[in-house]
């Protein structure tokens, strides 16, 4: 399967853009609910399938991550679609997220993540340009995961307040967002130092050996 990988329209590519399709439905479906045009007319359910929606897109970035390593199949295609529609995810239902749950997510903070994702990519972006191999670091990865928790978290908690469903349940709910919350901002920020320092590193080792 090996020289499948240099065909990107081969199934990890394909499930990749398959999240990307997902995706839009989820912001077409939250953008009818904050309209007030909701076709399921259940705030709470649409918010559950929303929270469901965010999970599977989750689940099959594992997926085709996974099945691109293992039969080979990487391509750049692939690497850049990943993370763009990776981005598309997070970043979206998080702007979304502001209007549905503006009390457990503030503007301030969707931008500190939109200013994150811009600032490691441009920096990745030159590091490639100038030759320099620029990975994914533990510190996004680990921030990828907590935001990943956080968001159906989120829609979980905002979808059942108030519906009787396990008081003890959400009660939980309240702290994990908090921490997740605040866990979120805190790689944010640190993987974000993490990349700038690998970055003048790496350029400055450049330099040296030049």
């Amino acid at each position: 399967m090996g020289s499948q990988g240099k065909d990107w329209r081969n199934l990890p590519n394909m499930i990749t853009m398959s999240r990307l399709a997902m995706a839009f439905l989820l912001f077409a479906m939250l953008t009818l609910e904050i309209r007030g045009w909701g076709i399921i007319g259940d705030r709470h359910l649409a918010l559950n399938l929303a929270a469901l929606a965010f999970i599977l897109c989750v689940a099959t970035d594992f997926i085709d991550g996974y099945l691109a390593r293992r039969w080979k199949m990487v391509t750049a295609f692939g690497r850049l679609a990943d993370t763009f529609v990776d981005k598309i995810v997070i970043c979206g239902t998080l702007v979304y997220l502001v209007h549905l749950t503006p009390e457990l997510i503030r503007p301030w903070f969707v931008v500190i993540i939109v200013a994150r994702e811009f600032l490691v990519s441009g920096i990745r972006s030159y590091m490639e340009s100038q030759g320099i191999e620029f990975g994914a670091r533990g510190g996004g990865k680990l921030k990828m995961v907590l935001q990943s928790m956080l968001i159906p978290a989120v829609m979980f908690k905002q979808a059942n307040e108030g519906s009787g469903f396990y008081p003890w349940l959400l009660e939980s709910l309240d702290v994990v967002t908090v921490i997740l919350f605040w866990g979120t901002l805190i790689t944010t920020l640190w993987s974000a130092a993490d990349y700038i320092l690998v970055a003048t590193r790496s350029s400055q080792q450049q330099q040296n050996s030049a």
